[in-house]
């Protein structure tokens, strides 16, 4: 059995105990390989592979939060001691750390989208039907895929995400009272941007899985009211879904942080049946959500990434009070709930590892 040919038979809850550690949900922070280089991992090699995830690939996510083509030419608009203030690719003022090996969150200060004007500006930026879009050299690349034994995913996009990130969430709060009739707009033209730019891949290749990025929650919950959710982005999800349906994509994913136990329901009602990566400090239980949702939700990660900082018995506890039910059921993919941090020891990730593929 090949990688895609087992990820497809987990997925569809067709196999019992198979282990399938995906490559393309297991991340960590910059800080993490540096600590672990110290700590005997080789300097020169893909994390991935020396950890022998399973590879799983995706389409058209070179950059998950940056539709935009062209995108915006990046300016240094000051510096202090160790940090400046830019403009970054997708039009956001911010300030970063000068030291990209260091992990922070950045501190944005100023959106590009502002108002119906900017709007339009912005939008400028969002054409589905760009050439640069598609990967260089796109008919021998549409062959490579074809002929491949690994999972093939295609990104969809964004409808809450995106608009974060073009808006601010303080913003954007503020226009759903102030203005929703241009946030409807915004998310209409979302819509046809994102059935416009998958058109061509879905029509010309055959894919595994397709998979939202939204980050909207926290964690207490979402960060828009569930009504609005809906009411707005429901049937929006929904028009999305139906086109990946009729060409046989069914495993439909949604990666968000924090405590999305409200929106599932929703998105489940969407045609949205995966979800990642179930932070369990935002009160995330894989485990009951097995019990809850049965063979109608496929669930990614779920294992506290605290407890891999822990001892091997913090770990062993961990995963064995989670993993061999779900492994059972089929439908599960074992991985930490989100980027590996830099507190937790390279043996003790390895150790992780190995007793996953040992269950």
């Amino acid at each position: 059995m090949n990688g895609r040919e087992r990820f497809l038979q987990i997925a569809h809850f067709k196999s019992g105990n198979e282990v399938m550690m995906p490559s393309r949900w297991q991340k960590y922070w910059p800080e993490t390989l540096e600590r672990w280089k110290g700590e005997g991992m080789p300097q020169d090699v893909h994390a991935e592979e020396f950890f022998g995830l399973d590879r799983v690939e995706g389409l058209l996510d070179t950059n998950v939060c940056e539709p935009v083509v062209p995108l915006f030419d990046q300016e240094v608009l000051e510096e202090e001691e160790r940090t400046k203030v830019i403009i970054d690719i997708d039009g956001v003022k911010k300030r970063v750390l000068k030291n990209n090996r260091e992990s922070s969150m950045d501190q944005w200060l100023e959106y590009p989208v502002k108002d119906r004007t900017t709007w339009q500006e912005y939008k400028r930026r969002l054409d589905p039907h760009s050439p640069a879009r598609y990967p260089k050299w796109w008919q021998q690349e549409k062959e490579r895929l074809r002929n491949r034994e690994y999972p093939l995913g295609i990104y969809i996009g964004s409808f809450f995400g995106w608009m974060r990130h073009w808006i601010g969430i303080e913003n954007l709060s503020y226009l759903l009272v102030d203005d929703q009739a241009l946030i409807e707009e915004i998310m209409e033209y979302t819509e046809y941007f994102i059935i416009e730019t998958i058109k061509p891949a879905i029509e010309d290749l055959t894919f595994d899985f397709a998979y939202f990025w939204e980050d909207m929650a926290w964690k207490n919950g979402s960060l828009i009211s569930l009504e609005f959710v809906n009411e707005h982005m429901v049937p929006r999800y929904e028009k999305v879904t139906d086109l990946l349906h009729t060409r046989g994509i069914d495993v439909i994913a949604l990666d968000s942080d924090g405590n999305i136990n409200g929106l599932i329901p929703l998105w489940l009602e969407a045609g949205i049946n995966c979800v990642f990566p179930n932070e369990v400090a935002a009160g995330m239980d894989i485990v009951a959500m097995r019990k809850k949702y049965g063979r109608d939700l496929i669930i990614i990660g779920g294992i506290d990434k605290r407890a891999l900082a822990g001892t091997v018995k913090d770990i062993e506890e961990e995963v064995m009070k989670k993993v061999p039910c779900l492994l059972s059921t089929g439908g599960y993919f074992p991985l930490v709930d989100h980027d590996v941090p830099p507190d937790v020891p390279l043996k003790n990730y390895q150790y992780f590892l190995d007793l996953i593929r040992k269950l």
